[in-house]
């Protein structure tokens, strides 16, 4: 493997023998010539010395490598400063300006983790094979957990205090203080929209020692949490039963506007904020999915729709459902399609799959040695990423990653103004 530092030397990948492969090259001229040139730099060795000048007629090879990187996805530039450490020192002496392309429809979720220091974050790449990418966490950052996930941006928390932060730019968003609530921690968290979007809002629910429901909300521009405690109780159609609703740890989701949780027996919760005020509502009209005993839940929208993801004992089973929210009831799924879904406590994120082999599985926060651990829906079976020898029933070999969560990779720059939570 190569380790190759980035920009400010703060980002380092590990990398496999595709070298250039991926690079995206297709705004560049004098394409073919610019091909051959780029695989004759991968087959040579990292300490020879290149002298050669312009052998194309075109410019000198380090040129025309330089102006090759400016047009290359970050990714594909990571890769590229991998090739050797010749290129690593020259791209860290020439710096280029804001002319590289951030478009990422082309990329998977990544899984993105700590350490036990929590100073780094370990980024694992399924698309690649289990590439993985190191980033050392800024000062602001350290002794932080990772609460929610979504569009390249981390919402974290130490103690009381909740900030964004985007971990490909550096970029953070701090919020006011959350209040000094008694009772266990929140069940779950998320936001609705960017960070930097006037209408973001983040929603927080927990459980209190009383067994009522408190909800706590926050709008972009707000200097203070709103709070309203709820009865956590509901009765189920058909027999009537009372039951608590009982919340998982997994995110809630905004879907069409209001938030939804979901517990651990399948049943669904939605929060309105409306104006000033703050609703709570267990669809009892929804009954659970028909299943086992359910030992872990998620809940993600896919395509416009509200999908529910459910695990057996050690995930002997995996049943996917889909909310019909004109008849609301639960449909089951049995193929995703182009689809991958991505799972974990603190985030879940579907998306259109990248390669076909990545269609219609899901990806758990476990590894099978150094391997991301999926379920096929294929196959109804477990396998790891990068490798064919590994099929299982259930998930028992693997170890689940802590402090983890599923990101979409955004390199996007964002205005100084809208890194300020009270501005809108």
């Amino acid at each position: 493997m190569v380790l190759a530092s980035v920009a400010d030397d703060y980002y380092t990948s590990e990398v496999d023998d595709r070298r250039t492969a991926d690079c995206n090259l297709e705004k560049v001229e004098h394409m073919d010539e610019v091909i051959k040139v780029m695989e004759n730099i991968a087959g040579r060795d990292d300490e020879k010395e290149d002298t050669e000048k312009g052998r194309l007629g075109i410019m000198p090879i380090d040129d025309l490598v330089w102006s090759v990187s400016n047009y290359l996805h970050t990714l594909d530039y990571i890769h590229l400063r991998a090739v050797s450490k010749r290129y690593r020192a020259m791209m860290n002496l020439r710096r280029s300006s804001s002319i590289r392309t951030f478009k990422t429809t082309d990329l998977s979720p990544w899984l993105v983790f700590s350490d036990y220091d929590r100073s780094i974050y370990n980024f694992v790449n399924p698309l690649h094979n289990n590439e993985k990418y190191l980033i050392s966490i800024p000062e602001m950052v350290k002794g932080s957990r990772i609460c929610f996930s979504k569009g390249g941006w981390l919402l974290m928390v130490n103690g009381l205090t909740l900030f964004f932060h985007n971990p490909f730019t550096r970029s953070g968003i701090k919020l006011p203080d959350f209040p000094n609530n008694r009772g266990a921690p929140f069940s779950g968290i998320s936001f609705s929209s960017l960070p930097t979007s006037a209408d973001c809002v983040v929603f927080a629910i927990k459980k209190q020692l009383d067994a009522s429901m408190s909800i706590f909300f926050i709008k972009r521009g707000e200097e203070h949490w709103r709070c309203d405690s709820f009865d956590a109780t509901s009765y189920l159609p058909l027999n009537r039963k009372q039951m608590g609703f009982e919340m998982d740890l997994n995110n809630p989701v905004f879907y069409n506007g209001v938030f939804y949780c979901l517990d651990i027996n399948g049943n669904l919760g939605v929060s309105k904020q409306e104006n000033d005020n703050v609703s709570w509502e267990v669809l009892a009209m929804v009954s659970g999915p028909n299943c086992g005993f359910i030992y872990k839940s998620y809940l993600v929208e896919c395509e416009g729709k509200l999908l529910c993801v459910l695990l057996g004992h050690l995930g002997k089973w995996v049943r996917i459902f889909r909310l019909n929210d004109t008849q609301m009831v639960w449909v089951e799924v049995k193929d995703l399609g182009r689809h991958m879904l991505c799972v974990s406590n603190t985030s879940s994120i579907s998306a259109v799959a990248p390669v076909s082999q990545m269609e219609n599985k899901i990806y758990f926060p476990r590894l099978h040695e150094d391997g991301i651990l999926f379920y096929s829906l294929d196959t109804g079976m477990y396998h790891c990423v990068g490798t064919t020898k590994h099929s299982a029933k259930d998930y028992r070999d693997t170890k689940v990653k802590l402090f983890c969560s599923w990101i979409e990779p955004n390199w996007s720059e964002t205005s100084v103004k809208s890194l300020d939570w009270l501005s809108i």
